[in-house]
């Protein structure tokens, strides 16, 4: 099943025991583009703002009635262990989660990129990671009164604290200029989520990019594969595509309550004459 992020942004959440809120925002794997956390909005049921929650504990997905389903009670997510707004989420907040819900841990298992070419644009292998910030060498960590370290200190503090961030959100991603070869071709809009149904627990990834082309003639946006991500420039807020610009700009185009189907994205792969995701051999079905 193939559905817009920003549709699924409109669903109600309903926890074991009635209505939780909506989903507001979703947390990305940067080394394989899997969906890791759906960001639930609670704050219409109780003080207290944002909740991250696991996509393995969502049960059933009800695309009429704009409901999604999680297996686990309303005082249980009120109690749940809540993320810093305001900072990355790192590997240590996750444990806590886990064990809050006594979910497993998915690095445990190592997991394949959602399409062949994914990754292999950097040396690190995960060109989404964002950036962390390392201090100069008269500059301390912000919070930490009784400590005093050297700048190489706070760098390995830092380096320590990148190899922990693994996660990005999708929600921060949104409205960042797009180039292409040949030029800007456009914004990010949107993105276009897959969930797989045939994997044991299901499995969300993201698919697509939703470009809003602009220009005069304000044409529908259209969608480029993920597996063309060549880079993202997080200080400047733009997103680097492997395509032509003209390859872009001529793409058929895709308003956003149109359905995708198996044959609009067979339309799509040949037009960028890239191969489908469902034909690499590590996907397990489409």
């Amino acid at each position: 099943m193939l559905i817009h992020a920003k549709k699924l942004s409109t669903f109600t959440m309903n926890a074991t025991d009635g209505e939780l809120g909506q989903l507001d925002d979703y947390y990305i794997d940067s080394n394989t583009l899997h969906v890791r956390y759906f960001v639930g909005d609670t704050r219409t049921w109780f003080f207290g703002g944002k909740v991250l929650l696991n996509v393995d504990a969502f049960t059933t997905i009800d695309e009429e009635k704009k409901q999604i389903s999680i297996d686990a009670t309303k005082e249980q997510i009120k109690n749940s262990p809540k993320p810093d707004e305001t900072a990355p989420i790192h590997r240590q907040y996750e444990r806590e989660l886990s064990d809050h819900y006594g979910w497993p841990t998915y690095w445990a298992v190592p997991a394949h990129p959602v399409a062949a070419g994914y990754g292999t644009h950097t040396a690190a292998g995960a060109p989404l990671v964002p950036p962390v910030f390392v201090p100069s060498d008269n500059q301390n960590i912000e919070g930490i009164k009784n400590a005093v370290r050297t700048g190489s200190e706070e760098q390995e503090l830092e380096r320590n604290q990148q190899e922990n961030v693994h996660l990005f959100s999708l929600d921060e991603l949104k409205g960042y200029h797009v180039h292409a070869k040949g030029g800007q071709v456009g914004k990010v809009m949107d993105f276009v989520l897959h969930y797989n149904q045939t994997i044991e627990s299901g499995n969300w990834s993201v698919r697509y990019i939703v470009i809003d082309t602009g220009g005069f003639m304000q044409k529908e946006p259209v969608i480029v594969p993920v597996q063309t991500i060549k880079e993202v420039a997080w200080f400047d807020k733009s997103l680097i595509i492997d395509l032509e610009k003209d390859k872009i700009e001529s793409a058929e185009e895709h308003p956003t309550d149109q359905t995708i189907t198996l044959g609009t994205e067979q339309a799509i792969f040949e037009h960028y004459n890239l191969t489908p995701y469902w034909h690499d051999k590590k996907e397990e079905g489409r």
